[in-house]
């Protein structure tokens, strides 16, 4: 499957309200439900399943599905949300932010591509429809309700060919209520360097069905593929399992094929800006000494990146390593140990 992406960010502006210090949320809804294409190509296929007695359909707009990649600005809008609701500030539909600022905070390149890519993606979440109900009522609604993009020409003046200065986002009543309620739940800040669409998709099972609790959650693959709204055949689908399963870059979780099954179980636990803080003490970077002893401890793994799992790691623990080096470089062996060289 690869790496994951790289932190586009790493120094990011102080002003930018970061997800990762709102705690990133997302809604229980769209966790459970698969409503967010996986394709990275346009996708224009209406999905139609049935959930606990409930009929759910999935209408593509003229640009296709919205994907679980341009989900990343509804988290932005959820997050930004309950950070004011937390703050004891009153709430509306209505999200004013800037495109840049999403970008930042979810970990999109903020280039020329990422602008076309944001428009594009407030078309898609706003064309897909919803269908929802029982056998005698069908509610529809949109991902998004409302959109409205202000443009700034080079001298600073508005007008309808400049560059995106800001945008107005109105979330559906399905995902105002949801905040309302509190019906969402924190993610792990790392869910935005997962590069596959379907390592996001599996993050989002099993943060909804095993959260922090140590109770493994076990799922047929069939019913697996089902709930993740997959097209691949079913052979292909196993084989993304078991490279997911071997790369062990979804936060939180270890995902293991057991006999016709997936189980999800929780092997750490998830951290916050205040939790990271107690991490500080812990070099940002390994030294070039210690790269070359953890290739060697764990050959053919991201060293840089498993350096970071440890640190999150580290963090769950009532006591600070005795020596940094040695401490990381038996986290490479276990990682190595458990889930063997990278294929």
């Amino acid at each position: 499957m690869g790496n994951m992406l790289p932190d586009c960010h790493p120094n990011r502006d102080f002003f930018i309200l970061d997800v990762s210090d709102a705690a990133p949320k997302d809604d229980m809804a769209s966790m459970e439900h698969s409503v967010f294409s996986l394709s990275v190509k346009p996708d224009m296929t209406e999905l139609d399943y049935q959930h606990d007695g409930i009929r759910i359909i999935v209408v593509p707009s003229g640009k296709g599905l919205a994907t679980i990649m341009e989900k990343d600005i509804l988290f932005y809008c959820i997050s930004k949300l309950v950070h004011t609701l937390n703050a004891g500030e009153e709430i509306s539909p209505w999200v004013d932010l800037t495109a840049h600022e999403v970008m930042v905070s979810t970990n999109w390149r903020t280039n020329q591509e990422s602008y076309r890519r944001f428009e594009g993606a407030l078309d898609r979440l706003r064309g897909t429809t919803i269908k929802t109900g029982n056998h005698t009522q069908i509610r529809g609604f949109g991902l998004i309700d409302e959109y409205e993009v202000v443009r700034r020409n080079e001298v600073g003046e508005d007008g309808p060919f400049g560059r995106m200065a800001r945008v107005h986002i109105k979330v559906s009543d399905w995902t105002f209520r949801a905040i309302q309620g509190m019906e969402v739940l924190t993610i792990n800040p790392q869910y935005f360097r997962l590069r596959r669409p379907l390592e996001r998709r599996i993050y989002e099972l099993a943060r909804k069905h095993v959260g922090d609790r140590d109770v493994p959650f076990t799922i047929g693959i069939a019913k697996l593929k089902k709930k993740v709204g997959s097209n691949s055949p079913d052979k292909k689908f196993k084989f993304f399992l078991k490279q997911i399963a071997l790369d062990g870059h979804i936060p939180d979780y270890d995902v293991e094929l057991s006999e016709g099954n997936v189980v999800f179980k929780a092997w750490r636990s998830g951290f916050s800006k205040g939790q990271l803080e107690m991490t500080l003490g812990l070099p940002s970077t390994p030294s070039p000494a210690l790269i070359e002893k953890a290739r060697r401890a764990a050959p053919g793994f991201d060293i840089y990146t498993l350096y970071q799992e440890w640190r999150y790691f580290a963090q769950t623990q009532s006591e600070p390593p005795c020596s940094i080096d040695a401490a990381f470089l038996g986290f490479c062996r276990k990682w190595f140990e458990k889930r063997g060289h990278p294929r």
